[in-house]
């Protein structure tokens, strides 16, 4: 065999041509094919990187009224699980964790540091199965409310901005509005899920005098050996609904509880892109193998003498069939090694890319690790046999004396041949405009989000937004402060005008709001009703920008004591109360179970995506807003306008948040940067797409190429008859044209239906685009269809130069 692999060495080395183009058509198919595993495995197959990681499940809990709101389930109350499911007695698990996560001010003498950090209960770094690298983790001694306040840090909070303080233990550092006392370091590389710095306990975090500030936990349970999520479940379905109740209204639906395995919450973040970057990834792959395998049937129709000849004297068909697997070796063998190195590029660019940033706990990071590299070189096996079978059953059943009688044109494989390229290349066709369907759409999608009317001006619009500490959260409180920040802001240089919005919810926490129109005797569709409502102060819409179509803004006469109203965006006008004058008319808002509200609407803004946290991926609908003097909120977001530019207001109003609202996180961003955050997302995705349609397509075309060429070589004779008895040149090229428009019209006929069938698995990234959006697919098929012709170019005119008296002479 080594004999073999220097001769098949040789022979590539003076087939440069086709050496060169084999391994980086199956470098680029081998390497997307490990880059796409390695993405999926890491989430799917590879072990979870906590101990037991396959005996870990979470919790969620739901209810009919939550249905719409969780579709997967909502986290578990705290109340739920620092009631029920610490102290209930399971016999499925063995370990009941809980764990939330938020940012907190780390104050070090400069200017305040925002860190990402959590809170958990005792259990979870037990559960975890994860050692502190220093010090101790928490106690139950530690989870106790009027105890010292402790903390466990992360070995990059204690590296990077505690100096590696050999004396950290014991060492007091304030977060936000307290201290507190570090017992531990975690090693390095633990971040858990979202890089958390810090960790607390979770009870004293718990204000006694204001509303709890935990509401939900992710909780997280360790099955018992020999137990299955199925009877975890229904040991959850067992617990009595009444104790689940907590704090929720008599009449609201009970709540249950359910479990999935952990691994599944995670392979749901990235179940989108998993599916879509598999199926771009599996149609490069068909491209790759396509391409390779035309290629490879090419040289051995042409090498079906050589085979003969070297029967003839004395080879025998083990000795052949090690000479085309030699050959096939090298190849796959140097483009495993190009792809392995593509792959690790293509997974660098995936891992900065924004999409693919979910939900996803250290450890199951994207890499080239033992597993990826034995599914590469299982898949270069599977081309190395399918590569090798066919010309190996061709020489093993080879008629000699045939062989060595027939002429060129007969060697290269008659009809069978030539149908098997040519379904090669409709098949490359075909898959090269799927892609170019899915990029073509994406690519529409960012120009329509491009051109989207916000319905404001955001260009001049600053939002800042602080965290009240939870003393302050109360409305003796926070009323006055928020005034006061209004005032401070209204008075900086620059700015042109000042608003508030907040959240303003219009039902139970978690349930579908229910809106009735006075005069009517049923709710609303969910259709119609607003996830929520805004509660905005007199200076919202001026300062936003946008426009008051009838009716008036709130003003000083919507005080706490005055009737209830409320502001309504166009579309809810036009869909509510349809051919109707909607000032004046009323709204029922079940703001709690029996406890409905009625708003009379006084005015009609324009539509609008000011308040919508998605902005430019927000759908039209409907909008409700409330006075912030009958709604107030401790969580407000003042909106600041510019007169200029909003570059120098942004210090400022960082300033002066910081000052009236001191030791906590905050931020002030200018809304055109949360715009550009959207849409470069957008266009991440159409530039991940396009480029492997890009390079599908190339490989399509060289494919195509590659045929024509062939095909043309192959009828030299009948091209010569054809000259002789009086075919012109343009003739000639028009024939060969004809069949190049023949095999790309297949393909692209083949290609567009399965497109339109792919696109509809990308409408959650196409944002309002048509998937069979015919603009694209026309002009997918017409710039298929002239690359094609391009392609085809260059044999067609080499068939028109043919001398007839040449090829009349040739074999």
């Amino acid at each position: 065999m080594l004999i073999e692999l220097k001769q098949a060495a040789r022979r590539l080395r003076r087939s440069p041509g086709f050496s060169l183009t084999a391994i980086l058509s199956l470098a680029l198919g081998l390497g997307t094919g490990a880059a796409a595993f390695s993405v999926i495995d890491a989430v799917r197959f590879r072990a979870l990187p906590f101990r037991d990681g396959d005996r870990l499940v979470v919790v969620s809990e739901t209810s009919s009224d939550r249905a719409a709101a969780c579709p997967g389930g909502c986290e578990v109350g705290y109340e739920t699980f620092a009631n029920v499911l610490t102290t209930y007695p399971f016999t499925t698990v063995d370990l009941v964790a809980g764990y939330t996560s938020g940012a907190k001010a780390l104050n070090l003498g400069t200017e305040p540091i925002v860190v990402q950090g959590g809170v958990a209960s005792q259990s979870l770094f037990a559960l975890l199965g994860t050692e502190p690298e220093l010090g101790r983790v928490f106690t139950a001694e530690d989870d106790r409310l009027g105890v010292e306040l402790v903390t466990v840090i992360s070995h990059d909070l204690w590296v990077n901005h505690l100096g590696r303080d050999p004396k950290i233990l014991g060492r007091s550092i304030k977060l936000s509005d307290s201290r507190y006392t570090v017992i531990g370091v975690m090693p390095a590389g633990f971040h858990h899920e979202v890089n958390s710095l810090f960790w607390l306990p979770a009870v004293p975090t718990l204000d006694p005098s204001t509303r709890p500030s935990i509401r939900t936990l992710t909780v997280v349970a360790r099955l018992t050996p020999g137990f299955s999520v199925a009877q975890f479940r229904t040991e959850l379905g067992a617990i009595d609904p009444a104790v689940l109740r907590g704090p929720r209204p008599p009449a609201a639906p009970p709540i249950r509880l359910d479990a999935l395995p952990l691994r599944e919450r995670y392979a749901a973040a990235t179940q989108s892109h998993d599916l879509i970057f598999g199926a771009v990834v599996a149609c490069i792959i068909l491209i790759a193998a396509a391409n390779l395998a035309n290629m490879s049937l090419v040289r051995a129709l042409h090498q079906r003498r050589e085979f003969a000849v070297r029967s003839a004297l004395g080879a025998d068909q083990g000795h052949l069939t090690r000479q085309l697997m030699a050959e096939q070796v090298i190849v796959v063998a140097a483009a495993t090694a190009v792809g392995l190195l593509f792959a690790h590029w293509l997974l660098g660019v995936l891992a900065g890319v924004d999409t693919l940033q979910s939900l996803k706990p250290v450890g199951m990071d994207y890499r080239i690790d033992t597993r990826t590299v034995g599914f590469a070189v299982g898949l270069a096996a599977l081309f190395v046999g399918g590569l090798t079978l066919v010309p190996a059953r061709w020489a093993r059943r080879a008629d000699l004396q045939n062989l060595l009688r027939q002429s060129g044109a007969q060697l290269a494989g008659g009809r069978l041949g030539a149908r098997l390229q040519q379904a090669f290349v409709v098949a490359q066709v075909s898959a090269a405009v799927v892609l170019a369907v899915s990029a073509g759409l994406l690519t529409k999608t960012v120009m329509r989000l491009g051109r989207v009317d916000l319905g404001f001006d955001a260009d001049r619009v600053v939002e800042g937004s602080p965290s009240f500490p939870h003393p302050w959260r109360v409305k003796e409180k926070f009323v006055p402060v928020t005034e006061q920040i209004v005032r401070e802001l209204a008075g900086l240089p620059g700015a042109a005008a000042i608003g508030v919005r907040a959240v303003a919810p219009l039902g139970p926490r978690g349930a579908v709001p229910q809106l009735t129109l006075d005069g009517s005797a049923a709710p609303m569709p969910a259709a119609l009703v607003p996830g929520t409502g805004w509660a905005v102060d007199t200076g919202y819409f001026r300062a936003v920008g946008v426009a008051l179509v009838r009716g008036r803004a709130f003003g000083r006469e919507d005080t706490e004591a005055s009737p209830a109203t409320v502001v309504v965006n166009e579309w809810a006008a036009r869909r509510w109360w349809p051919d109707q004058n909607p000032l004046g008319k009323v709204v029922q808002v079940d703001t709690a179970a029996g406890s409905p509200m009625r708003l009379e609407v006084v005015g009609v803004v324009r539509d609008n995506k000011a308040a919508q946290p998605n902005l430019l991926l927000a759908s039209d609908g409907p909008e409700l807003y409330r006075p912030l003097t009958q709604a107030p909120s401790a969580f407000p977001t003042f909106v600041v306008r510019a007169g200029g530019s909003t570059g120098p207001l942004l210090k400022p109003i960082r300033e002066t948040l910081a000052r009236l609202v001191p030791d906590r996180p905050l931020s002030a961003t200018p809304t055109t940067v949360r715009v550009n955050q959207q849409l470069a997302g957008v266009r991440t995705n159409a530039y991940q797409v396009l480029g492997f349609a890009l390079v599908g397509l190339a490989l399509a075309i060289l494919g195509v190429y590659g045929v024509l060429a062939f095909s043309v070589g192959r009828r030299t004779q009948e091209i010569g008859i054809r000259g002789a008895v009086g075919a012109g040149a343009a003739q000639i090229r028009r024939m060969v044209l004809r069949d190049t428009a023949i095999l790309a019209g297949l393909g692209i006929g083949i290609g567009l239906p399965l497109a339109v069938m792919a696109a509809r698995s990308l409408r959650d990234l196409l944002h309002g685009t048509n998937p069979a959006d015919l603009t694209v697919l026309v002009g997918v098929a017409i710039l298929t269809l002239l690359a094609a012709l391009g392609a085809g170019y260059v044999p067609a005119r080499r068939a028109a130069r043919v001398d007839p008296l040449v090829a009349l002479r040739s074999d």
